[in-house]
């Protein structure tokens, strides 16, 4: 660099300043996109897809963006139909959900015209399937909507669907299916029926759906409770389906186990068996529930489940029932956000399918409206219970403190006002949100250790010294 011929001095160089890359949205690499795309909710989407060139191409294109798109508080309508029905044969569980019942009960689609009910069953059937297929979690549970009665005037919805699905069967064996069906069938008086209902069980069992060979074995106990051997054998397919996962077979093994030596094992496994079982319990914890629902505390709940309890009374239902409905709501309260003005409505929603799941006497839609004081509609109740099963990826039924509150009192003897003492203390769980930090199975052995105490019956030391060792070890040492 030459020096300035009048100042001899060297000129001062020029400052270039490197403006620095502007990021955008769309320089973004396609995994940050497809992932922030499959966190978002249904409608959002069509919004981004309409904002350029290279998202509607990422959209249109990519099919995991609609299986995990969100479509909460959204239901099928003829302006979004084929949103759905894209979304669901790209495998949202959701989606396929809201359209079954949305086509079984003809609500928000609003088909009419002769030969309804064969086309919406015929399209319930279909995404029924779709359903339960992505449904790989949990325990088949498309039979909640088309279980009898049937409606005999005229053509019947839920008898369409069943009968196609027994025809996609007949094509196409799948296990999950197969399971649905033998339960409608079961439902049905009909010895022809029952004995059908048994034979797509086994078939299903075949299939591998894991609750169709414990149902067998249920069913095939009394008879094998004749022959020492025979029992003993069907003992150890309970264990093996108890060590696939089946908490069902994990209840009935820790009852078995607990009233003796049954399996022909020593007393230390069998102890150990039980002690595994228990240990297995995991906490709900409910104290989440307050971190979702913004408006709600502990009152508001407490009414809603205090009125849940006064509806189960009133309709004589089991006290599983309302176990299992008050932990339905306990879970859905965790996963979304629900207004005050509807907790009635996920309440009563969460008790109708409950009711359909282990009763033989159904709550109806209508039944249960009419319990609101009408305060809600047929379809709102309906759209209800599809956001429920859709929130809980169609696990209705979780172990309960029920079901630990049974092993516990096949194994210690209790007179007959303890046990109803015992019963009480396990329903005033349900209204007490911070016992929720322990296990069913915890919460199960202090209500009888608190039963036993509130009848003069000894504390902990005199349980243990009152029943054999084995069985106390096996309930407590957890």
């Amino acid at each position: 660099m030459g020096r300035c011929s009048r100042c001899f001095s060297f000129p001062s160089k020029r400052r270039i300043i490197k403006r620095p890359r502007v990021l955008t949205f769309l320089n973004l690499p396609e995994d940050v996109l497809f992932h922030i795309l499959k966190g978002l909710p249904a409608a959002d989407i069509l919004s981004v897809r309409a904002v350029h060139s290279h998202l509607k191409y990422l959209v249109d294109n990519h099919s995991s963006v609609w299986a995990h798109a969100s479509f909460q508080d959204l239901w099928p309508s003829p302006n979004h139909l084929s949103m759905f029905e894209r979304a669901a044969e790209s495998g949202n569980f959701e989606a396929a959900v809201k359209l079954s019942l949305a086509y079984l009960y003809n609500e928000g689609l609003s088909i009419t015209g002769h030969g309804r009910a064969e086309v919406n069953g015929i399209k319930a059937s279909h995404y029924f399937s779709l359903a339960e297929h992505l449904n790989v979690c949990a325990v088949p549970f498309i039979w909640l909507f088309i279980r009898p009665p049937w409606s005999f005037s005229g053509s019947c919805c839920k008898a369409v669907v069943f009968e196609s699905l027994k025809a996609e069967c007949q094509l196409d064996k799948k296990g999950s299916i197969l399971h649905s069906l033998a339960k409608v069938l079961n439902f049905f008086e009909d010895e022809g029926k029952k004995k059908e209902s048994l034979e797509m069980l086994e078939e299903s069992s075949k299939q591998g759906c894991l609750i169709s060979s414990y149902l067998l074995w249920e069913n095939n106990r009394k008879a094998a409770m004749s022959d020492p051997g025979r029992y003993l054998q069907s003992l150890r397919k309970l264990r093996d389906y108890a060590a696939k996962g089946c908490w069902e077979a994990q209840i009935a093994l820790a009852k078995a186990c607990g009233n003796g030596n049954q399996l022909g094992l020593e007393a230390k496994s069998s102890r150990e068996m039980v002690s595994q079982i228990f240990q297995a319990s995991l906490p709900m914890s409910k104290q989440s529930i307050f971190t979702v629902q913004k408006g709600m505390n502990e009152i508001m709940r407490y009414i809603l489940v205090d009125w849940l309890v006064e509806v189960a009374t009133m309709k004589d239902f089991s006290s599983l029932c309302l176990h299992m409905t008050v932990g339905c709501v306990d879970r859905y309260l965790k996963l979304r956000p629900v207004p005050r003005a509807r907790l009635q409505l996920l309440g009563i929603a969460c008790m109708v399918i409950c009711t359909r799941f282990i009763s033989k006497e159904m709550l109806t839609i209508r039944e249960a409206v009419w319990l609101t004081d009408n305060s809600y509609k047929y379809e709102e109740l309906v759209r209800m219970m599809g956001e429920i099963i859709s929130a809980l990826e169609g696990k209705i039924r979780m172990p309960t403190i029920l079901d630990y509150k049974e092993v516990l009192s096949s194994i210690i003897p209790l007179e007959r006002r303890t046990l109803h003492l015992y019963s009480f203390i396990c329903e005033l769980s349900l209204l007490n949100t911070s016992l929720s930090v322990y296990s069913p199975a915890q919460l199960a052995a202090a209500a009888l250790l608190l039963a036993k105490i509130l009848h003069g019956q000894g504390n902990l030391s005199y349980l243990r010294q009152s029943c054999s060792s084995t069985q106390c070890q096996s309930v407590f040492s957890f």
